[in-house]
């Protein structure tokens, strides 16, 4: 009799273990996707703690530890942990943002697991007839199939010690690929509190599918600033007053951040469903330089990216933001004007102009800064309206790929997710005048609204093709004090 219940008894372990593992993923494949384990690359981080004091110190890199440091910034890191068998929809949604190191992660986590108590929870801080946009944004964007993901941190007091790609990954049940743009060495130098067994010291870029990367690699961009020297050096009086300005005017603290490394892009192979493989690259370009080492860093990347023959999708923050953010000396101050022509003749040019004060002028230059941060593909008009950033957008409009493919550049009211139509319209909402903004400083209101953070798209044989491209500004500004300083945007791929 014990023997027969002995029996009973595994029947019964085997009949729920068949259940839990096979019926039931099999029922909610929709939401839950079938594990599989394909592989998970190790270690995240090939630094110890006693490489990130070493990393500190201003002596030259060599050895072990500069070995150990180009793997680390050479090597991504790969975790595939789900895979689903079929389309959802007769398009791929892809999404992008700039998540300012993840310090709102709860925030995050609760758009994508509880859309609905989001919803409820926030409507109350906006307009009453924004309500319904609200829950369009959340419901458009939780249906996001790949999303890529700028300032990422891992290991980093300032975000717990979190893993914050694997955290946003974990909740959706996607696979995730992660490159390190930065090793931050600011706690370290400054001495902060820290547990030296969690802290990894980690930034950079991510992306986030819910169908398995097959292989990823990071392509290092040209130096443009160096972060580690220039951000160790003593601040001179002319940036700490700058400091004090932005954070009384804005409202926007400005950081030092001293930390190694270099801006870069993860690219990324996903499999679809029906084995089609396609090409993610999220990239983040450096805003401590001037347009023109901008433009240097995106040539370099799309001759990177030149030879690949498979449908592409370039996401990021592209920085087009005019100018730069470097930390400002009386030097640099006079060398930027005495080497800018626009600058000189600009003076010349309303100097010799009877009748028009100062004043007039620089309204005039000031209201063509505010349009160019919404749009800075608009005309450059040398001397008085001139626009650095026009030529990087030229540049993206003429690149073909070896293949002969280009970018889609298009705009049409089908295909636009407002019906405006005009450059990159089908893959970047625009407005009336421009783009719809990403960034914007808090005040004012008038001149610190920036488009920084875009999608290029290179489609295949007619698939591919990008449409209903937004920006979803209620999500993020529902949130108290707002999740990010940049909006998330998302774009549709047609199959």
């Amino acid at each position: 009799m014990k023997e027969i219940n002995k029996n009973n008894k595994a029947f019964w372990i085997f009949i729920i273990a068949f259940l839990i593992l096979v019926l039931i993923p099999f029922c909610l494949s929709d939401k839950f996707p079938i594990t599989i384990f394909r592989f998970k690359s190790k270690p995240i981080s090939y630094l110890t703690y006693n490489d990130l004091i070493n990393l500190s110190s201003k002596t030259a890199l060599k050895g072990r530890l500069l070995s150990r440091f180009q793997k680390q910034l050479e090597t991504p890191y790969i975790e595939n942990r789900w895979q689903t068998n079929h389309f959802s929809k007769p398009y791929i949604r892809v999404a992008h943002w700039n998540i300012e190191r993840g310090s709102n992660i709860n925030a995050i986590k609760s758009v994508f697991s509880n859309r609905f108590g989001y919803y409820y929870s926030y409507k109350k801080n906006i307009q009453n007839d924004q309500e319904e946009q609200l829950k369009k944004e959340l419901n458009d964007f939780t249906k996001s199939d790949i999303i890529s993901l700028n300032e990422v941190d891992i290991g980093m007091l300032r975000t717990r010690y979190k893993n914050i790609a694997s955290e946003i990954a974990g909740i959706l049940g996607y696979n995730y690929a992660f490159a390190t743009e930065f090793v931050e060495l600011g706690p370290i130098l400054y001495k902060q509190r820290i547990a030296p067994s969690r802290y990894l010291g980690l930034h950079g870029n991510a992306i986030l599918s819910k169908y398995p990367i097959k292989s990823a690699r990071i392509i290092r961009l040209p130096e443009c600033y160096k972060w580690f020297e220039s951000e160790v050096g003593k601040q001179n009086p002319i940036e700490y007053a700058r400091r004090v300005g932005a954070e009384a005017i804005f409202k926007q603290q400005i950081l030092t951040e001293p930390r190694r490394g270099s801006r870069c892009a993860l690219v990324a192979d996903i499999e679809l469903p029906d084995k089609e493989v396609i090409t993610v690259v999220s990239t983040h370009l450096e805003d401590r330089c001037y347009p023109s080492c901008r433009f240097k860093q995106t040539q370099h990347l799309f001759e990177s990216l030149k030879y690949i023959r498979r449908p592409l999708l370039l996401a990021g923050d592209f920085n087009t933001s005019t100018t730069d953010s470097a930390p400002t000396s009386l030097k640099k101050e006079i060398v930027k004007r005495v080497r800018d022509p626009n600058f000189i003749a600009r003076q010349l040019a309303f100097a010799a102009i009877p009748g028009v004060p100062v004043a007039s002028s620089l309204l005039a230059v000031g209201l063509s800064k505010a349009f160019q941060y919404k749009d800075p593909a608009v005309l450059s008009i040398p001397v008085l309206f001139p626009n650095q950033e026009r030529k990087l957008f030229a540049y993206i409009k003429d690149f073909r790929f070896a293949d002969g493919e280009g970018f889609d550049i298009r705009g049409d009211s089908e295909r636009s997710s407002n019906g405006k139509k005009g450059l990159l319209a089908n893959s970047n909402e625009r407005q009336l005048k421009g783009f719809e903004s990403t960034f914007k400083f808090t005040e004012p209101r008038v001149i610190a609204y920036f488009k920084l953070d875009w999608f290029f798209v290179k489609p295949k044989r007619k698939r591919f093709e990008p449409f209903n491209g937004q920006t979803l500004q209620l999500i993020n500004h529902s949130y108290p004090g707002r999740i990010s300083d940049h909006e998330p945007i998302i774009v549709d791929l047609l199959l």
